[in-house]
């Protein structure tokens, strides 16, 4: 089932002020790092002081990075565990395939923070991955990725590319068209919003999706797919159907937890074990003090019958509903959701592999 008993929990920790962090509202389990990132390079130093080996160079955060830059170069104080965490993480994202890669987010229960999961996702794939990363809402209602999102130049929606979509299909469309129908986002990513009106999502079975993402699947390598409640909608079979990474987000409830957990024993039931036991659960803090018992009671749970698990810290910014700029989000945010779309690209890679 590959790792199910490593859990990527970020950065939660408090982070200095100084260096453009906020502090954490909780502090999360220590969990150990890959092996790798926690090994100095040859002829590093494990000490704190002269690591000319780490990978990266010297230290940026907290006080050994205000200390290296006060310095300029003279002392070159190491990086801390977390830090080498963190930069392993980032050479990971930059993995390439050999195909257009498709992570499903899916979570049955309503305020499971599906969309804030999807454009965090892929804003933070993006913006490290230099482009070429899309955040589609598939919701079979009204969706609210569009809204989500940063303000955008138009109002088309999924339903108005449907309606060309023979055009890219035909290899005929260019990508300048195809922006046309998209969102185009600060953090280097573009979103394609679902309809507003509820109605004009119902055009969109498995028949519509399918050649939605085959043409979106000319442009880009990573797609996020945010979706709604309805397992049995023809448009979240067919997209689970082309998943090659499931994302399974839950805030800090029993209902929600419980939920995602249905959810992918219906997946085992019907056949589709490998997106199941591939998936990476994230669990988001809708608050700033939750339920530390509950949360680690939902870790555990997930870390039982998915891949690894990632914990998100409160951030207000998600929390109040509005619109999520990726440069807007606190810093311990930003770190904790590296190290879960780092688990992603692990799952992909897997994937890809197989």
């Amino acid at each position: 089932m590959g790792d199910r008993n490593r859990m990527s929990l970020g950065d939660a920790r408090p982070v200095d002020a100084a260096n453009g962090g906020q502090t954490a509202p909780i502090t999360l389990p220590a969990v150990a790092p890959p092996a790798a990132a926690n090994q100095p390079a040859a002829g590093g130093s494990t000490g704190s002081t002269g690591s000319p080996g780490a990978p990266g160079g010297p230290a940026t955060w907290g006080w050994r990075g205000r200390a290296n830059r006060l310095g300029h170069g003279a002392l070159e104080i190491s990086p801390t565990r977390d830090e080498l965490v963190h930069r392993a993480a980032r050479r990971r994202l930059l993995h390439s395939f050999s195909r257009t890669m498709s992570i499903v987010v899916a979570n049955p229960k309503g305020g499971a923070a599906k969309t804030p999961s999807a454009l965090i996702a892929a804003a933070t794939l993006g913006f490290y991955r230099g482009g070429y990363s899309l955040a589609w809402d598939n919701n079979e209602t009204r969706g609210t990725l569009g809204t989500r999102a940063e303000q955008a130049p138009h109002e088309r929606t999924v339903v108005d590319l449907l309606h060309h979509i023979d055009e890219f299909l035909a290899s005929t469309g260019s990508i300048g068209q195809m922006a046309g129908f998209l969102r185009p986002q600060g953090a280097r990513f573009d979103v394609l919003a679902s309809d507003d009106a509820a109605g004009g999502m119902e055009i969109i079975d498995d028949v519509a999706f399918g050649k939605l993402w085959t043409a979106l699947c000319r442009f880009y390598r990573l797609i996020v797919i945010d979706t709604g409640n309805n397992v049995r909608a023809l448009n979240w079979r067919a997209a689970t159907a082309v998943a090659d990474c499931l994302v399974v987000p839950t805030t800090v409830q029993q209902d929600v937890a419980e939920s995602g957990l249905w959810m992918l024993d219906h997946l085992r039931r019907t056949g589709r074990d490998h997106l199941a036991e591939n998936a990476v659960a994230i669990v988001s803090c809708a608050d700033a003090k939750p339920d530390r018992a509950l949360l680690d009671n939902i870790v555990e749970r997930y870390r039982a019958v998915v891949r690894d698990v990632a914990v998100i810290p409160y951030d207000g910014l998600i929390r109040a509903g509005g619109r999520i700029e990726y440069d807007r989000l606190a810093v311990p945010t930003r770190r904790a959701w590296l190290m879960a779309c780092s688990s992603i690209i692990d799952s992909l890679v897997l994937r890809d592999q197989g």
